[in-house]
């Protein structure tokens, strides 16, 4: 049987988990990611006071956002999020979705957002220290206001460096799943450090993460062609 390595939080894989299991693979998980909250100054409540808008492009950044803020800061403010995983975050926490992204992406979240709503306004975006800066320019350059505090960090635990390299050393997995560039570049990393000959089969969620792939020399299919 073929064996798949899920990388991502154990809490995020059950999509996943069922996905490749269903297609006659057993899996592996190895989370390449740790997310930790970080400790947050009066700034941050003063920039969600003088944002109109919240944009949250992640579950795990809203969850953080709600643990550092109290009901009564946001009652007032309108919700723009990236998909209905974090859509659902915010209905635990009794708050309206104002504009929910087509599809879930940070670049389609700031595209359909901008061309429904035209006027000049303020925004909240907090991110994670890996998140790059896709898409601000333009949404700057349309007059919006934007304030980008890091909300938590994204960190690879040597713990699970270690637990990598003996599955990869015991050979124990043939196929990866990566959804992110930066889980890629991880994976890749630890797959070097070994000096294996053979890089395993290679999925990923979608076309970012694979064009990331390609421009290390590597072929990878997206998870919808298995």
């Amino acid at each position: 049987m073929n064996t798949i390595l899920l990388t991502r939080l154990v809490e995020d894989n059950a999509e996943d988990r069922s996905y490749f299991q269903t297609r006659g693979f057993e899996t592996v998980e190895i989370p390449l990611i740790e997310l930790k909250k970080r400790a947050l100054d009066q700034s941050f409540e003063i920039m969600v006071k003088q944002s109109e808008w919240i944009f949250l492009t992640s579950q795990h950044a809203a969850a953080f956002f709600f643990q550092q803020i109290s009901q009564k800061e946001i009652e007032m403010k309108k919700f723009a999020v990236i998909g209905e995983k974090t859509a659902q975050v915010l209905f635990a926490n009794q708050i309206e979705t104002t504009f929910q992204a087509p599809q879930a992406t940070k670049k389609n979240l700031f595209e359909t957002w901008s061309s429904c709503y035209v006027e000049p306004t303020t925004i909240f975006y907090p991110k994670s220290n890996l998140a790059d800066n896709t898409g601000e320019a333009e949404l700057v350059d349309r007059g919006h206001q934007l304030f980008t505090p890091i909300l938590y960090d994204n960190c690879f635990p040597k713990e699970h460096q270690l637990l990598l390299q003996n599955c990869l050393t015991a050979k124990k997995i043939t196929a990866v799943y990566l959804a992110s560039p930066s889980l890629w570049e991880r994976f890749l990393s630890v797959f070097r450090e070994v000096d294996l000959s053979e890089m395993p089969t290679l999925y990923c969620l979608g076309e970012t993460t694979r064009q990331a792939i390609l421009k290390d020399g590597y072929e990878a299919m997206i998870r919808k062609e298995v």
